[in-house]
């Protein structure tokens, strides 16, 4: 009698302990690959690349006959330029003035001479992007000649741009003067404002910049 009970107490053993083993290594197969879940979970988050079109695209659709969003499109761009050291017409887009309820302004402007942009300093309440580059295409990096002089921050820090670049200004710091001291190259310099107008309040005084007339 008791001998088969240690027999069966044995083998009972023996069988939890296979059982604990394989559950171990399911669980450790499990965290090495992936559930399905967790794998179909990945694919979802996983974005697609330029070249790669999505498996369910949808069929194209055949479109409606309207002009109900006529009034997204702004199609008047160009404007005289504001100085003879800039090649016109110059390419703007003067945000609410040219679009209603537009909530940022930019311009394109080709410099071809030395110029002296901004004689004192500024700031905005929003952010801002400069945009400092070549001037000809396709590559806007690779023919860049120019020298400009910036001094950013209240004790105006001084800073030589002498290749091409994207300049963050915050909100609230101040910037400027700007000195475009030499242009070997025709410069494209384009500013880009998150507000609905152009503003910002100079050592002078509040200044706006609403717009400027259009050309065909």
């Amino acid at each position: 009698m008791s001998s088969d009970k240690g027999e069966k107490n044995q083998t009972r053993r023996a069988f939890f302990s296979d059982l604990t083993a394989s559950t171990a290594l399911a669980a450790l197969a499990l965290a090495q690959l992936g559930s399905p879940g967790t794998a179909m979970a990945k694919d979802q988050d996983k974005p697609l690349d330029n070249f790669r079109t999505p498996p369910d695209l949808p069929p194209w659709p055949k479109g409606t006959e309207g002009n109900k969003y006529d009034h997204l499109f702004c199609t008047k761009l160009k404007e005289k330029p504001l100085t003879d050291t800039i090649l016109g017409p110059t390419i703007s887009f003067r945000g609410n003035s040219d679009l209603p309820g537009s909530g940022i302004n930019f311009g394109f402007r080709y410099y071809v001479k030395p110029f002296k942009m901004e004689l004192q300093s500024h700031h905005h309440d929003v952010d801002e992007y400069l945009f400092f580059l070549g001037g000809q295409l396709p590559d806007l990096t690779a023919n860049f000649d120019a020298e400009i002089e910036m001094f950013l921050g209240p004790e105006y820090e001084r800073h030589i741009i002498t290749k091409p670049c994207i300049l963050f200004i915050p909100k609230g710091m101040e910037h400027n003067p700007m000195d475009i001291k030499r242009v070997g190259k025709p410069l494209l310099f384009m500013p880009l404002l998150l507000s609905p107008y152009f503003n910002g309040v100079y050592q002078t005084g509040y200044m706006q910049f609403l717009g400027n007339s259009k050309i065909d």
